[in-house]
């Protein structure tokens, strides 16, 4: 059986799949990004959420944030092997050539992801044809939840944002400006700290200042991620995957028509592309 994962810094979505192309099972772990957690930390999590419900596996595709290096990807496809042992070696590959193949499948175009972190590729119907650099959080990630929630916190600690959503944030989170502080500059995986405040983005999404954080920073990810591919004369299509994309997709594609593009499909999740996608070859091994 194939063994497929789609791997963001938060989650990581697994999916069981028989030859038929059938679900076997679905499970969820923490996200497995190899710049935030090393092979021991990756294989205890893997052990925890999947050693005793998965057997039979003859190969793994993972996808994975952070995974876009070859030497990220060879990290975590060694410990892939080590755990899951099957006829063929296990593929890694970055989370952006998941996107494309789930929202293109073997057709051109511009696959995008906005979920804790941001990413585009331009995909050829095979292969990621073209990209940008993608900088992480502190110097790209234009319209993730990670930087969304990172603007939001600080323009509500300046006192850019009114008492009022200052009080309600710090009272429905616990939070204190210190505590808020030390989570971020002294603790572990501050992007995901950062990124779980988006449900009180999304619920005060009416407010003009919170309005103003979320298009400015989608219009700064159509300028970094979008235009560089069309002024290389790219003209095929836009669609996005990743919660963000999806739960704001009012405003993205607001945005969208401000830079006179058409977005084709927004998908909360690109599992079920992928295990479309995967299906029909692994059908034939």
């Amino acid at each position: 059986m194939l063994l497929l994962a789609d791997s963001g810094s938060t989650k990581t979505d697994w999916r069981l799949v028989d030859k038929s192309g059938e679900e076997v099972i679905a499970l969820k772990s923490k996200g497995l990004n190899p710049y935030f957690l090393g092979a021991e930390a990756i294989k205890k999590e893997l052990a925890k959420k999947l050693l005793g419900n998965i057997s039979d596996v003859d190969q793994v595709i993972f996808y994975g944030a952070g995974c876009g290096h070859p030497e990220k990807a060879a990290e975590v496809a060694a410990v892939l092997d080590a755990m899951f042992p099957g006829e063929i070696p296990a593929e890694v590959n970055g989370d952006i050539l998941g996107a494309a193949r789930s929202l293109f499948q073997n057709e051109p175009g511009i696959a995008c992801i906005l979920g804790t972190g941001a990413n585009s590729c331009a995909y050829d119907g095979k292969k990621i044809a073209g990209t940008v650099p993608s900088l992480g959080y502190i110097l790209g990630d234009y319209g993730s939840g990670t930087v969304l929630c990172r603007d939001l916190i600080r323009e509500l600690l300046q006192g850019n944002l009114g008492e009022q959503l200052k009080s309600d944030f710090l009272e429905k989170h616990n939070l204190d400006q210190r505590m808020i502080l030390d989570k971020i500059y002294n603790q572990p995986l501050p992007n995901r700290f950062l990124a779980s405040f988006t449900p009180f983005l999304l619920d005060h999404a009416s407010c003009p200042e919170i309005q103003h954080i979320i298009l400015y920073n989608f219009r700064k990810f159509f300028e970094y991620y979008i235009l560089p591919f069309r002024k290389r004369g790219l003209a095929t299509p836009i669609s996005f995957t990743g919660s963000i994309a999806y739960h704001f997709s009012p405003f993205l594609r607001q945005v969208s028509n401000e830079f006179g593009e058409t977005i084709q499909a927004i998908e909360q999740h690109p599992m079920n592309g992928l295990v479309n996608y995967h299906s029909h070859t692994f059908a034939r091994i």
